[in-house]
């Protein structure tokens, strides 16, 4: 519902005459309040504030149909603007729901992406004859770091694609399966190069 021009500031009768086009500065500095505003006349708008006969009429007229505007009336209207109120309301709630529940998932992917623990490091298997230890490497290898890498895809992909319209959990786990296993082996090639 509009605000009353009765119930206006000084700083909101000045912002009215400003969407009007029209120099705010006389009424502002005279005070000039919605109650006092709508107690003008024609003559008061252009003897004490200064306006042409036209900018007065222009002022005198938007005051009538923001009266209007602000008294209802429109019976039909307002029914209107009452549903929509309403429905706009029901989807600020269902906003926030999802918001709500997104924020859930999330924490729930954080903990299961901590909560993987990485594949065990193959162990070498026993030598024969006693020779020096091979180098150790630093990371689970291409091989593994691929499959690890696509472990942990698939689990974000699957999460992902129950989470977004048009997208089932299954899509989403082979697409992110492919990227975590192709950013596991660059990350086992890596390895190999600096081992």
């Amino acid at each position: 519902m509009l605000k009353d021009i009765k119930d206006y500031s000084a700083e909101e009768v000045g912002i009215f005459i400003t969407a009007q086009g029209l120099d705010p500065s006389p009424f502002v500095s005279e005070g000039v309040d919605g109650d006092l505003l709508l107690s003008l006349s024609i003559d008061d708008l252009k003897n004490d504030l200064g306006l042409s006969s036209l900018q007065a009429k222009k002022v005198m007229k938007n005051i009538e149909f923001s009266k209007s505007l602000a008294g209802g009336g429109g019976g039909e209207d307002d029914e209107k603007v009452k549903e929509l109120e309403a429905k706009v309301e029901t989807l600020e709630d269902d906003v926030k729901a999802k918001d709500d529940e997104i924020a859930a998932l999330k924490r729930k992917m954080e903990k299961m992406t901590t909560a993987v623990a990485p594949a065990p490091a193959p162990t070498p298997a026993p030598k024969p004859a006693p020779a020096p230890a091979p180098p150790q490497r630093r990371g689970p290898g291409v091989v593994g770091g691929a499959a690890r890498g696509a472990a942990g895809g698939a689990m974000k992909g699957a999460i992902a694609g129950a989470i977004l319209p048009g997208m089932d959990a299954s899509d989403g786990a082979k697409a992110g399966a492919a990227v975590g296993a192709t950013k596991g082996g660059l990350r086992g090639i890596r390895g190999r190069r600096r081992g």
